[in-house]
């Protein structure tokens, strides 16, 4: 029996759950007034390496060192001698073994400037708190205080100061145009959602009576059927028209989606996969070696997945995160079209007239400008290649399958299949438009039925400018974890000229209380009959 119950889409919840927003480990350490970290004397010199074109600075120091202080990727330290009494601040990358010699080596990128042990170089850490298991409370268990903290400041103040994401909010829809008001509106109905300030509107469905219109969204629905011909190593590209590819492979690990069972076992595998839903198992999936502010690109960053709901039993509901226009530039493709159908997409195919890895077609207006995925084949034997267009020429970059070029011959039909939607007018006098301070939805042309449950939303939300006091409320609520747990008491002084821990404990609770009052929203429950 499964393990888990999963109701196939993504739970509410902060779009990037690890993030610290609300404030950072140094922070905490100040407002504790923890002492500095003391520093560690080199065991020898720094040396450099170069590695893909980047040039690094090796730190040696001892095992011991290593250890009691816990030195980790991430962590920055400044690194300095009696030549150079400033040093250099470097964020470590990586750490390696120095071998028998029972020392280790701190890489980071080069600054330029080599320290000696005979200038009596040192390296010391920026923050006292560290993942030494040597040394008490770690570094990892304050980050994951923070997290705990972000989210009951969400939950007790019923509004978020980062972003959220809510999917398929069901909201009943109702006309908002009386008679005796009808000259005064330019809308045929408005909705309010739950949650405000919407930053973005990634999906809205509006039932038309016998199907769901999607008005904000580029979409796919990925229909599974026949599991018994999936293939060992089935794949599912995603591209969202940029250089890298998204790869969801078929397998038993946390980053590949199972094949063993029903359609809908599939589907809520493959939507889980693309959701990066830790309830199950599933970790997160890179598109190609992306990165976006310094952080790896994955594709629940990109993508929303929906599987076995009002769409169907074994269906995947894929759509983009981008607005409208730029989620219609992503791609997808299958290595097995025995096992999957494509539906409220768009494909497009023309005959290839010239083969090599500079390919030519009849006709490629109707293939994506940029980067795009491109199949050919039939049943369980499709081959893709991720590649660009320059009018009826097309450059294989990305050969997926290893033998899409080798097999390509002037009379195949090659296709590509793109994300859509049902509309792209957002603005004021055209379908809809959203009122994003206060969450309201105004509807003019493209509009639900009046039933109940006729729209279904998925958004993100939340404050854009994080309130100093919420930094400060957040920032005390971790303090205070600490400081009650006894383990720790012996980091802050007591005596008779200082305030004993229990008091600071009560006080510091009472001042949080008091900073949180102000953002706290009321709820207003109807009585009988309103």
């Amino acid at each position: 029996m499964p393990r888990v119950f999963t109701p196939g889409h993504r739970p509410d919840q902060p779009l990037y759950p690890t993030d610290l927003v609300y404030t950072t480990v140094a922070k905490v350490e100040a407002y504790l007034q923890l002492p500095e970290a003391k520093p560690t004397e080199l065991i020898g010199n720094t040396s450099t390496v170069t590695d893909s074109g980047v040039t690094y600075i090796k730190i040696p120091i001892s095992g011991k060192d290593y250890r009691r202080w816990g030195f980790a990727t991430g962590d920055t330290v400044t690194l300095y001698d009696d030549v150079d009494a400033l040093g250099s601040s470097l964020t470590i990358t990586g750490v390696e073994s120095l071998g028998s010699s029972g020392g280790v080596a701190l890489k980071a990128v080069d600054p330029g400037t080599a320290y000696t042990k005979a200038n009596n170089a040192e390296v010391q850490p920026s923050s006292i708190l560290s993942n030494s298991s040597q040394r008490g409370i770690t570094k990892s268990q304050v980050e994951t205080l923070i997290q705990r903290r972000q989210d009951y400041i969400d939950r007790i103040c019923r509004i978020s100061w980062r972003p959220r994401l809510i999917v398929d909010e069901y909201q009943n829809f109702t006309t908002f145009k009386p008679y005796r008001r009808r000259y005064y509106t330019d809308y045929v109905g408005a909705i309010m959602l739950r949650n405000r300030p919407v930053q973005r509107v990634l999906r809205m469905a509006v039932w038309q009576g016998d199907h769901y219109r999607e008005l904000a969204a580029s979409r796919v629905r990925l229909t599974v059927k026949d599991p018994h011909l999936f293939n060992a190593t089935d794949k599912i590209f995603l591209c969202p028209n940029i250089a890298h590819t998204a790869t969801l492979s078929s397998g038993t690990s946390s980053t590949t989606w199972g094949k063993d069972f029903g359609v809908k076992t599939v589907a809520s595998e493959i939507g889980n996969l693309i959701n990066e839903d830790s309830s199950t198992g599933k970790a997160a999936v890179q598109i190609g070696s992306m990165t976006e502010n310094g952080k790896a690109l994955n594709v629940s960053h990109e993508f929303l997945a929906t599987a076995n709901s009002d769409e169907g039993d074994g269906i995947v509901l894929i759509s983009s995160m981008r607005s409208t226009d730029e989620g219609e530039n992503t791609t997808i493709a299958t290595t097995n079209l025995s096992c999957f159908d494509y539906s409220l997409s768009s494909t497009n195919d023309s005959t290839v007239s010239g083969t090599g890895s500079t390919f030519t077609v009849a006709d490629g207006s109707g293939f994506v400008q940029g980067n795009g995925l491109y199949y050919y084949g039939t049943g369980a034997t499709i081959r893709v290649a991720r590649c660009t267009r320059d009018g009826n020429s097309i450059t294989i970059v990305d050969d997926l399958t290893s033998s899409f070029q080798s097999n390509l011959t002037t009379s195949t039909v090659v296709k590509q299949t793109t994300l859509a939607s049902d509309s792209t007018d957002e603005k004021r006098q055209k379908d809809w438009w959203s009122i994003e301070d206060n969450g309201q939805i105004m509807f003019n042309n493209q509009y639900p039925f009046f039933e109940n449950h006729s729209l279904k939303i998925s958004y993100v939300y939340g404050e854009r400018y994080l309130d100093k006091a919420i930094e400060d409320a957040c920032t005390k609520l971790v303090a205070l974890d600490i400081m009650m747990t006894d383990d720790y008491t012996a980091m802050f002084p007591e005596g008779t000229q200082n305030v004993d821990l229990n008091s600071k404990i009560q006080k510091l609770d009472e001042e949080v209380k008091r900073l949180l009052i102000p953002y706290q929203e009321g709820i207003i429950v109807a009585g009988m009959g309103g």
